[in-house]
């Protein structure tokens, strides 16, 4: 049975094709492989770190935390519509802020040890110091971005925000040392206070943090209590001190008021004005009375000769009665012109029946004629009334006109008095008003100052906790728990990517790019033996099984000619490479197949020791081997030896030779290799490592294929490259590679796949 081509010709090297590497991509399968595989480590971290947060939970002394909840006041009570001297807080982001710092400042915590008389007492520095270091440890862990990766993974909670919120709180800034006991509780108190808004809301949450949990409650009210009382003692002050600032300029105004009505009341009487009270002489308010009469006359005569136009305009043009009636106000024509308004309505009413020519109709005609005339009849007499009105208007206007000509005559003197007058009063009524709008103020403000209210309020006081907030072993665990993982996932990916080896054939093939042929499992020589014995023993086991695949795909991949020279080598010694040979070519003798095996390691075989056989003690009575066979001095039949259990042929080298190529280059190996190929369907070559020699490049000129063995999780990748970069640069084209002794407990325990392991199919 023949053996189809694997590869090209040897000279004809051929070019890689390595997949992209597999760190181009996120394989998110490799990683959950990986973390599977060091779960041990990462478990392991994360339970120790988790007990060492918990015990240093327990070895911390706890403190306790108290918050008080104060609100803003965006909307002030309005008792009075005057405008307090300090206004209402405009609340935005800045004056949060500034009110926090109040709140927290040292007058603040001055006014709390004051109001409630603290007194310093001592305190542990131990505590102090491993609490510092593990709130620097919580900060680290959350500016890292570790903390966020993590709660991602749980999910948003108010426990996780919690946790976070205690992991990013800042401490106040230490305070300068004082040998003053109210300056060192002022310190403390500094050193343990703490206030923050949200930014989605009004509200400031001022707390403590203590030894016990009622010092925290009773501190944290009397901060958010003393807040309130410094916001109504402020407003208070102000506004006593604008009180009194307002009494001072009221008396000033005072002063100023008397001074300037005095001076025109002095100038009054020695000018003679009339009427000093109401701030002019008798002449003008006699010619501001006429002015005001000639005004109300010259309007009088412009409405009378109004009306006396309209009654001559409808007296000539014979205009509606009822228009007449309403410009000249008869009360005359309005009775006659209800009457001509009746009468024309009975003559439509009656017309539509009787006709124009009944005795009715013309009764009415004869009586609507008679209102006519005496409608103009009384128009003349209105109009010619009118015309007296008119008269009497102009002689009235002419009369005040003459009394005011002959005022303003007598009035030219004392004008000039009047209006230095004048301009004392208007000076005197300024000052009275600036000093009336002082006045009110004062009074404003002094009803302000019992009114005064703080601009916030306390919506919340704070209450004693039952549990202290430090340590908060919860937290403790978190971290430690967090710490743990990371530190693992940090050792298992350094321990991964330091990895030397190859843990599947997938991997193999992208780096290299070489075909994989398959995996040989490994075969534990203390529980199974030898593997070339256990391929006999077992002839469905996942070991025999593997060699059948790597027998199928020699066989699939065949294109134009027969390769029955196929080389086998690796990369070093120790690689499985002596094993597989004597394992495949076992496997194909027992399928009937013409097979030889050629050890082709002249300087260390290992072929004897891998087919079983009983030793030879005599060397005279030992068969021929291959380096006899190279020097001339044996037939290459006689080198032949048969294994007896599956019948394969191979030649072995039963000494070691210090300068092979001079054999192997010659014309004696051709003859070796061309013998084999007349009485044999495949040759298989065990050529020395690629790395270690250069015995297996020189090998490779007789073979029509060649094969690379690599060890399982073992041989670094390094030397594989190098391995396949020389023999590459040699001419050689690597058909395929074969990973060795791969331990399908420990695979599937790293989470690498596979079918081999507890299939149900083998017989192991």
């Amino acid at each position: 049975m023949s053996v189809e081509m694997l590869s090209s010709p040897i000279s004809e090297p051929a070019p890689a094709h390595a997949r992209p590497a597999k760190g181009d991509e996120i394989d998110l399968g490799a990683i959950m492989a990986a973390i599977k595989r060091r779960r041990g480590t990462i478990l392991g971290l994360a339970v120790a770190c988790t007990a060492i947060g918990i015990g240093a939970s327990y070895a911390v002394k706890p403190t306790y935390w108290a918050e008080a909840v104060i609100s803003l006041n965006v909307r002030g009570a309005a008792v009075t519509e005057s405008a307090s001297v300090i206004p209402d807080l405009k609340v935005d982001n800045s004056i949060i802020r500034g009110e926090i710092d109040i709140l927290t400042s040292r007058t603040a915590a001055g006014r709390v040890v004051d109001s409630l008389k603290l007194t310093p007492e001592p305190v542990s520095e131990d505590a102090g110091v491993i609490k510092a270091s593990l709130q620097r440890m919580g900060r680290s862990i959350a500016e890292s971005g570790l903390f966020d990766r993590v709660a991602a993974l749980v999910g948003p909670s108010e426990t996780i925000d919690g946790l976070r919120a205690a992991l990013v709180r800042q401490d106040v800034q230490a305070q300068p040392v004082s040998s003053d006991p109210r300056e060192q509780m002022i310190n403390i108190l500094l050193g343990n206070v703490s206030a923050a808004n949200d930014g989605r809301s009004y509200s400031i949450r001022v707390g403590y943090s203590a030894a016990s949990a009622d010092q925290a409650a009773l501190i944290a009210n009397a901060f958010a209590a003393e807040y309130l009382q410094m916001q109504r003692d402020e407003k208070v002050r102000e506004t006593v001190n604008a009180n009194e600032w307002l009494k001072r300029q009221v008396q000033v105004l005072r002063e100023d008021v008397l001074a300037a009505e005095t001076r025109v009341q002095k100038l009054q009487e020695n000018a003679g004005l009339a009427d000093p009270a109401r701030g002019g002489s008798a002449v003008s308010q006699q010619m501001a009375q006429l002015n005001v009469q000639l005004v109300a006359a010259r309007a009088a005569v412009t409405q009378a000769e109004a009306k006396l136009r309209s009654g001559q305009d409808m007296l000539r043009t014979r205009g509606s009665i009822d228009s007449a009636a309403a410009v000249l106000e008869s009360p005359m024509l309005q009775l006659l012109a209800r009457d001509q308004t009746e009468i024309k309505r009975k003559m439509a009413d009656l017309s539509s029946q009787y006709g124009d020519r009944h005795p009715t109709i013309i009764g009415l005609r004869s009586e609507l004629a008679s209102v006519d005339q005496r409608i103009r009849d009384e128009m003349q007499r209105t109009v010619q009334a009118l015309n007296n009105d008119v008269a009497v208007a102009r002689a009235s206007e002419q009369s005040l006109q003459n009394r005011l000509r002959q005022l303003e005559a007598s009035y030219a003197d004392g004008a000039k008095v009047e209006i230095q007058v004048r301009q004392f009063q208007r000076e005197a009524d300024a000052a009275r008003e600036l000093y009336q709008s002082f006045l009110q103020r004062m009074k404003e403000t002094g009803a302000q100052a019992e009114l005064a209210r703080p601009d916030a309020r306390i919506i919340s006081e704070a209450v004693e906790s039952p549990f202290p907030a430090f340590p908060n072993r919860k937290l403790f665990a978190v971290i430690g728990l967090v710490f743990g993982l990371f530190l693992g996932l940090f050792i298992a990916f350094v321990a991964e990517n330091l990895q030397r080896g190859f843990n599947d054939i997938d991997d193999l093939e992208g780096e290299t790019g070489i075909p994989g042929f398959g995996s040989i499992p490994l075969v534990r020589r203390g529980r199974k033996g030898n593997p070339v014995d256990y391929l006999v023993e077992k002839p469905i086991s996942a070991y025999s099984e593997s060699l059948r695949t790597v027998q199928s795909l020699i066989h699939s991949v065949s294109q134009s000619r027969t390769a029955r020279v196929i080389l086998v080598t690796s990369a070093v010694a120790g690689e499985g490479k002596s094993t597989f040979c004597a394992s495949l070519t076992r496997q194909l003798a027992l399928g009937n197949q013409k097979v030889l095996l050629i050890d082709g390691d002249l300087r260390r075989s290992r072929l004897l020791e891998v087919l079983p056989g009983k030793p030879v003690m005599d060397q005279a009575d030992a068969p021929a081997d291959l380096i006899e066979v190279l020097e001339g001095r044996r037939e290459f039949g006689d080198a032949i030896r048969v294994d007896e259990a599956t019948g394969l042929h191979y030649l072995a080298t039963a000494r070691h030779e210090q300068n092979p190529q001079r054999l192997l280059m010659g014309r004696p190996m051709q003859g070796v290799i061309t013998q084999a190929l007349r009485h044999y369907d495949l040759v298989v070559i065990d050529a020395p490592p690629v790395m270690a020699v250069s015995d297996a490049l020189v090998l490779a000129r007789y073979a029509d294929a060649s094969l690379l063995m690599v060890r399982w999780s073992k041989t670094s990748r390094k030397l594989v490259n190098d391995a396949v970069k020389r023999l590459r640069v040699s001419g050689v084209k690597v058909s395929g590679a074969v990973m060795t002794m791969v331990d399908l407990k420990k695979r599937a325990k790293g989470g690498h796949e596979d079918y081999s392991y507890r299939n149900p199919y083998y017989a192991d």
